[in-house]
């Protein structure tokens, strides 16, 4: 690779001529700083020097450290300051790396597990941090993740003898297993359910993303030769003791697969959100007539769309504001755009037979300030079904025998271990619910953690050098890509994919809207 060959050239200028390799590799000013500050010292010093004393030899000392940093500099390479896209993504992605990759059409972006479905439902943190929303609106870096060619997964290339066990078969688990799969070690992942995936397989509905896309991903992942053991629950098929003895490394991620109940009078009428979608994805058309969902996040607005195209007549009711709703935004004008009528500033407070009692509230610090219930404000709605995703738990209760849970239900962990020295824990389960971006983030993290533990290695040396030199372009003026979807009419009665993908064309003229902010911006 042209760019191996560079660095190497560059290091070995660096070891005879310091701040020569950064000058060579096109690095003028980091050369040049290296070159006035080691041969300046030696000046200055040549010139005050009066007799050989304790304080030359720390000197000579400093300059041999310096050399050496030198030398390290110039393989290293050219590095960049993180634009706020990448300090903002959970899963460490770069996307103005990638997006770049879009516009210059070279090499492949390095495999990510999950990287295709981040760009089908991730809300994208990074797109709300773009620096382009100072001109007028951000890059659709999510939705970019389409044109982007990423390079195979790796198969591990020699076994270890160390084996990890996994409980969880979701994107967090997964990724770790891939993760660890392809270095050599022996993973086992458990998962309670007949199929893998987590809440990607479970709940996330076909309209958002198809399981097929999920399961050609993780085919992907299993070429890093890890194994799934599924229909088979830790706690009740195999004992969590057993585990510990048998395995040197154990990671839990579990997620957060538990609805939370309304704490109010009937509350207990209500069905939770995750057990509609679940019967769905199994392929149950539920009929409930008119129906009031509770809740202002994803899974709010999954079942309501989900129970739309059942046929059922559904309203969101939330506490705070529209805009304070943790939803992603284009689930929330889909939902409009279907007919789905949300009711902000309103909570029920009493479910009954057919009927409910709502109370108007105000949030006067937004989304995370505490809701007051408007004294007075109760009103009558008669409906046939309340479903509760005001949020949900992870399912810890096999875990407290043997670690802490707080009472979120959540694994309690210090530095990602949870007790037990060889026990991790990351995800949902650790987190409470989060994003896909999240878990596959947490599952990466925890392999590097659970890699040091097994081999004993006490860090990892991250070079940052990236497969080709990205390029800045000048800033243009094109309008934010608009994103196609299926007619309103048709796709209300289906659960086929809302979203399309545009032309490669037009994905490339949406990634010239990139302002390459390591490279624009540079100090």
């Amino acid at each position: 690779m042209k760019q191996d060959k560079r660095r190497f050239i560059s290091t070995i200028i660096s070891i005879f001529i310091v701040g020569g390799g950064q000058i060579y590799s096109n690095r003028l000013l980091t050369g040049l700083w290296f070159i006035i500050f080691f041969y300046g010292t030696i000046l200055v010093t040549k010139i005050l020097w009066i007799r050989l004393t304790v304080g030359f030899w720390f000197l000579l000392g400093a300059w041999i450290i310096f050399w050496l940093f030198n030398i390290y500099d110039a393989y290293r390479g050219e590095t960049y300051y993180k634009p706020p896209c990448e300090k903002n993504c959970p899963a460490g992605i770069a996307p103005w790396y990638y997006i770049n990759l879009i516009v210059k059409d070279k090499v492949r972006y390095p495999f990510i597990p999950f990287f295709r479905i981040l760009g089908m439902i991730c809300p994208a943190p990074c797109e709300d941090n773009c620096t382009r929303r100072g001109i007028d609106e951000p890059v659709a870096i999510g939705y970019l993740k389409h044109g982007v060619e990423t390079e195979e997964p790796s198969a591990p290339t020699k076994k270890r003898k160390e084996k990890v066990a996994i409980i969880g078969a979701g994107p967090c688990g997964l990724t770790a297993a891939y993760e660890l799969g392809k270095i050599g070690y022996q993973v086992i992942v458990f998962e309670k359910e007949k199929l893998s995936g987590g809440v990607l397989s479970a709940y996330i509905p076909e309209f958002r993303l198809p399981r097929s896309i999920v399961e050609q991903e993780i085919e992907l992942l299993k070429k890093a030769g890890f194994e799934i053991k599924n229909n088979v629950e830790v706690g009740k098929d195999i004992g969590f003791a057993e585990l510990i003895t048998d395995y040197n490394a154990i990671f839990i991620s579990t997620g957060a697969g538990k609805s939370e109940k309304l704490n109010i009078e009937g509350g207990n009428l209500a069905p939770g959100g995750l057990d509609i979608l679940y019967r769905i994805k199994q392929g149950e058309c539920i009929k409930l007539g008119r129906v009031a969902v509770i809740g202002g996040g994803n899974t709010a607005f999954d079942v309501a769309r989900s129970l739309l195209r059942c046929g059922n007549d559904v309203a969101i009711y939330y506490r705070r504001g529209i805009e304070d709703m943790p939803a992603e935004k284009e689930n929330r004008i889909e939902a409009l755009e279907e007919g789905i009528k949300i009711y902000p500033y309103t909570t029920p407070v009493c479910i009954k037979e057919n009927r409910v009692i709502m109370a108007k509230t105000r949030a006067p610090e937004g989304r995370r300030g505490r809701v007051e219930i408007i004294s007075g404000s109760e009103f009558e709605i008669e409906l046939d079904k309340v479903v509760s995703a005001i949020g949900q738990v992870p399912s810890t209760d096999f875990l407290r025998d043997y670690l802490q849970i707080d009472d979120r239900q959540r694994i309690v962990v210090k530095n990602g271990r949870a007790g037990n020295s060889k026990i991790f824990a990351g995800g949902d389960a650790v987190r409470g619910p989060q994003t896909l971006a999240h878990a596959v983030g947490d599952g990466m993290k925890i392999a590097r953690m659970i890699d040091k533990y097994l081999s004993g290695r006490l860090f990892s040396l991250a070079n940052g050098i990236y497969p080709f030199e990205p390029e800045c372009w000048k800033i243009v003026n094109i309008p934010k890509i608009k994103i196609p979807h299926r007619n309103v009419s048709e796709r209300i009665r289906d659960f086929k994919l809302v979203e399309g993908i545009p032309s490669k064309e037009d994905l490339k003229n949406e990634a010239r809207r990139c302002l390459v902010c390591p490279l624009r911006y540079r100090p």
